[in-house]
């Protein structure tokens, strides 16, 4: 196939460069449009584009011209002039055919908001019975679009459409069966979802690759249906699937999840065994924000797991690696971790370096305009101050604080409900601290959201 796309390539020059000399623009526009055509083939999506655009600038210019249709109808209306020839073809369908080519051509780049305004305009050059065949290439190209762009709907009526025509080869099939149940989870069809997958499953034993993504699929059907111990399995076996089939960027997208999920399982060390295959996927790819968010995660689960020193040295790894990206945001979330790691020691010299690292990301946060996140970094400093009886900065930092969270807007604050009554409620202890009382065990709560670690990557 990648021969036969060079040779049309090569042809498609060769014919232009003579057309243009003898001056036949249309052949210059056809040659174009057929050189687009190879270069799609080719995964030269770009290139095909200039060539394109430059095809319709052709046909612009001759429709401008109206001399082409002219001679054109009357050389297929008169008998006494020659026939007519390659350079008074049909300019509706050169132009349909180069606006099919450049949707197509923007389809394969994934610029799915262009490629449906592309669709669009092509459809008015495909009508009539003698164009039935650009119309059926211009359906199916808008049908790929929402299979890989569209939700609900639109994506399963396309799949549906598609999987009716008995031409579809067995393993183009099973593929979009994969795709579809894959929407019927996003639509909440879980038991058409899990059908559609196990489907897949079976009829998939010749493609490991597939195999793992459906089972991915039917974890995922499995999870929001309450089912827990089938849904780890299930999502664990496909992530072992990508592995064994070296599918990186499939076990580098599945890879977090699954670690959350674990995590919240209560599996720390059974996440860190998944972060550590997706660190090996994300050096292959050479993806240093996955690998900077996924040592965070490690820094997280070992955490968890009670292994400090290794949780610390893990998120010190994953901010040096978000401030040589650089990523000031990924560096801060490492540093937050870091710090709430830290704050747990009893360790004076700990605790001044988890304040530090505290006002490091907070600033990191203010300057990048996540500001809830930085007044979270100040409630934080505030309770552990607090612990460590440095009242008068406590105080200041819980007024800093109680003011950072006023400053954002009530939507913003609806996670935390809690933040600033738990601030008041520490100046009000503070006050009393004051007076010669002694802190209530309540007092000085590691911070309004309880010093959560932040799951790397996530937006705020």
């Amino acid at each position: 196939m990648r021969d036969q796309a060079e040779a049309m390539l090569a042809d498609a020059r060769a014919r232009e460069e003579a057309a243009r000399a003898q001056g036949l623009s249309y052949s210059v526009a056809l040659q174009q449009a057929r050189a687009a055509q190879a270069l799609i083939a080719l995964g030269r999506a770009d290139e095909a584009l200039v060539d394109l655009d430059a095809a319709l600038a052709y046909v612009a210019m001759l429709r401008d011209d109206g001399e082409h249709e002219r001679q054109r109808m009357l050389r297929m209306t008169s008998l006494s002039l020659p026939p007519v020839d390659r350079d008074l073809g049909d300019l509706d369908s050169l132009e349909g055919w180069a606006r099919i080519g450049r949707a197509a051509a923007l389809t394969r780049l994934g610029r799915w908001g262009e490629a449906r305004v592309a669709v669009d305009e092509a459809r008015p050059w495909v009508s009539g019975w003698s164009r039935r065949g650009l119309r059926k290439e211009l359906d199916a190209l808008a049908d790929e679009i929402a299979r890989a762009d569209g939700a609900g709907a639109e994506a399963l009526g396309a799949l549906d459409r598609t999987l009716r025509d008995p031409a579809v080869p067995d393993a183009d099939r099973r593929a979009m069966r994969y795709e579809r149940a894959a929407h019927l989870v996003d639509e909440g069809r879980y038991d058409e979802a899990m059908r559609e997958a196990l489907t897949v499953i079976r009829d998939s034993d010749d493609d490991a690759a597939l195999t793992a993504r459906a089972r991915q699929v039917l974890g995922a059907a499995l999870a929001a249906q309450g089912m827990d111990d089938e849904a780890d399995a299930t999502l664990r076996a496909a992530f072992d699937g990508f592995r064994a089939t070296q599918d990186h960027v499939a076990a580098l997208m599945a890879a977090p999840g699954l670690a959350w999920r674990l995590l919240e399982r209560d599996s720390p060390q059974m996440a860190v065994e998944i972060i550590d295959s997706a660190l090996d996927a994300a050096r292959a790819l050479g993806d240093r924000g996955s690998e900077a968010d996924l040592l965070a995660t490690r820094g997280t689960a070992l955490d968890l797991a009670g292994d400090t020193d290794a949780a610390t040295a893990a998120f010190a790894e994953s901010a040096r690696l978000a401030e040589r990206l650089p990523d000031p945001v990924r560096a801060a979330d490492a540093r937050h971790g870091e710090a709430i790691v830290r704050a747990r020691s009893a360790d004076a010299h700990e605790s001044v370096e988890a304040l530090s690292l505290l006002d490091a990301a907070g600033s990191a946060y203010a300057e990048s305009g996540l500001a809830e996140r930085a007044a979270e970094c100040s409630h934080e400093a505030a309770a552990l101050l607090g612990r460590l009886g440095s009242y008068d900065a406590s105080r200041q930092r819980y007024l800093a604080a109680r003011e950072a969270y006023l400053a954002i807007p009530e939507v913003l604050r609806a996670d935390d409900p809690d933040a600033i009554p738990d601030c008041d409620f520490n100046l009000r202890v503070l006050d009393l601290v004051a007076q010669g009382a002694t802190p209530p065990a309540e007092a000085f709560g590691s911070g309004g959201h309880q010093m959560r670690h932040v799951r790397a990557g996530a937006a705020t």
